[in-house]
């Protein structure tokens, strides 16, 4: 019985040894199976990941387009704001370079006018200036005969000037008036001078005294003989000899020799009177 059951369970052995070999079989090819299902799906997710990794770097590509783009169309509009205010600024500029031609064009034109009035001017300024010398010479020869050789030789010297080509005509024209000037300052000055009178024949040494225009007198030296120029007659005339005195002293005082004072003197008035 002992064998029996060490038989039967050696059969069983066998049998079972039997079974686990399928069993293994199975398992190995389950495993097999399973192995190859999970390669495929390692290979379906690598395969996946690839795509998505080639997605990524497609999308990073596609963003630095993004952003070249970007940054061009900032650059583009930044030159075209510059491009506006430049062109806003030249069209300004543009207006006032307009503007300033305009008037440039109205002073060439003023200066023109006046050029031309300029040649108009001196046509007819170059005779009235030596008509007015003319008219100087002759003032001088007919007024009071003071200083008379030096005043007529500088009348001659002037119209001399106003011949020279060399001198422009606002120069001849200032000497002119110079001219003018002096002459009119004798009217509003006193002098008192020594000095030769030829009278009747007879050259005296004599003190003179002017009273700017109004009156020329002389005195001898020794007081003894005074005199007044006669402008109706155009010749010397004796004074009073009770105005000898006063005569002394006004030259006195226009040599600054004696204060101011009042003195009377006789002066001759229009149409010959004293």
């Amino acid at each position: 019985m002992d064998a029996a059951v060490i038989q039967g369970a050696g059969t069983l052995s066998v049998g079972n040894l039997s079974l686990m070999s399928k069993s293994v079989r199975t398992l190995v090819l389950l495993f097999c199976g399973m192995c190859s299902v999970h390669w495929a799906s390692a290979q379906r997710l690598e395969d996946s990941l690839d795509v998505v990794s080639d997605t990524n770097r497609g999308a990073e590509r596609s963003q630095a387009k993004i952003d070249d783009l970007s940054r061009e169309a900032r650059i583009l509009l930044e030159e075209y704001r510059s491009l506006r205010e430049s062109a806003d600024h030249q069209a300004d500029y543009t207006r006032e370079l307009e503007k300033l031609d305009a008037s440039q064009k109205a002073e060439i034109e003023s200066l023109n006018q006046q050029i031309a009035q300029a040649r108009i001017t001196r046509q007819r300024i170059l005779p009235l200036m030596r008509s007015m010398a003319d008219s100087l010479e002759t003032f001088v020869v007919l007024d009071l005969p003071f200083h008379q050789q030096e005043r007529l030789g500088a009348v001659l010297a002037l119209k001399s000037r106003l011949d020279n080509p060399g001198l422009s005509v606002s120069a001849r024209f200032r000497l002119l008036l110079e001219a003018y000037q002096i002459e009119q300052n004798y009217g509003d000055t006193v002098e008192a001078w020594r000095g030769p009178l030829l009278l009747e024949g007879e050259e005296l040494s004599v003190e003179y005294l002017r009273l700017g225009r109004a009156a020329l007198f002389y005195q001898t030296l020794d007081r003894a003989r005074s005199g007044y120029w006669d402008a109706v007659q155009q010749a010397w005339a004796p004074l009073d000899a009770a105005y000898n005195r006063n005569l002394s002293q006004a030259m006195r005082v226009a040599r600054n020799q004696s204060a101011p004072q009042l003195l009377e003197l006789p002066l001759q008035y229009a149409g010959g009177g004293q």
